[in-house]
């Protein structure tokens, strides 16, 4: 599983940092969550998949956040895309894809299904799903955690103990079915570990609140904003600071923190957010346009 900051810079682009959007590559399957202005040329530099982009998630709907979507569905028209492509949100989310479809003149060679959401809702992929909840930014606005399925994996060694070799009978035990072999009852704790699945969590816009926190607990990669220095988070409402940040992720018990959403004040003073983050949190890098993060399969031993 692979991700990438695809845009880092919060309200207004600079000459390194696009507006915001996350790539999360599964499976081969490409879902992005935000599209800011700059999204679709960062993507083609990176050689990313424009037209491998399956879904489409907007945390909320400020400019800065969507103002890339019509050319890059107008990009996939005019390259020949026949695949749907599904575009979830926030309510309201139905209103302003058709006012933004509506721009212009305009056809589509494919179908765009577009879908309001809210928290408590699951869109579920092959082997993952990926839930919406509430964060507090004064507009109805999302983050999102990717969460991908529990993985069942057989044992050799304790097949080898009791004789199940090469067994087909070992798909029943990995969908939780009991067998019987050689006279006696196997159950799946005997030969099956199971392995929990990974976790990403993007923040979107939000001040620091205690549902953001809950639902990133024990996330392998944290993609949080971080629009300025603690110093100034007074005069940033709806927003939160570096320090903020690290203590989101230390109480979520996260793995991994990423910086992102950077105010162009800080174009050349990254390294000042991430000092100020790891005060709270030692595992945290400020993320870069088209930077990628790789989040390895867990390991029996990590449940």
């Amino acid at each position: 599983m692979k991700v990438w900051t695809v845009g880092t810079s919060s309200a207004v682009p600079t000459s390194d940092r696009g507006l915001p959007a996350n790539l999360i590559s599964y499976k081969g399957e490409r879902i992005l969550f935000d599209c800011g202005e700059g999204t679709q040329r960062e993507l083609m530099s990176k050689k990313l998949g424009i037209m491998d982009i399956s879904r489409i998630f907007i945390s909320h709907w400020h400019a800065d956040h969507f103002s890339g979507l019509l050319g890059l569905i107008q990009t996939m028209e005019m390259e020949g895309r026949e695949e749907p492509l599904c575009i979830y949100g926030p309510p309201r989310t139905e209103e302003f894809t058709e006012n933004i479809l509506d721009t212009g003149y305009f056809s589509r060679s494919f179908d765009i299904f577009v879908e309001n959401i809210t928290e408590g809702d699951e869109i579920v992929g092959e082997g993952y799903r990926i839930e919406p909840f509430e964060v507090e930014h004064g507009v109805n606005a999302f983050g999102y955690s990717f969460i991908e399925e529990e993985k069942r994996k057989a044992d050799k060694e304790k097949m080898e103990e009791i004789g199940l070799g090469a067994s087909p009978k070992i798909g029943k035990l990995k969908q939780g079915e009991e067998i019987e072999w050689e006279g006696e009852t196997v159950e799946p704790g005997q030969v099956i570990e199971e392995m929990p699945g990974r976790k990403i969590v993007y923040s979107g816009d939000t001040s620091k609140c205690r549902n953001l926190i809950e639902h990133a607990e024990d996330a392998d990669l944290l993609i949080h904003e971080s629009t300025c220095l603690d110093e100034m988070i007074d005069d940033r409402r709806h927003h939160t600071s570096a320090r903020q940040a690290g203590e989101i992720a230390r109480e979520a018990d996260a793995e991994r923190l990423v910086l992102t959403h950077i105010s162009r004040k800080y174009r050349n003073r990254g390294r000042e957010l991430r000092e100020e983050a790891s005060k709270e949190f030692q595992n945290v890098e400020v993320a870069d346009d088209g930077e990628c993060f790789e989040i390895k399969p867990h390991r029996p031993e990590d449940r």
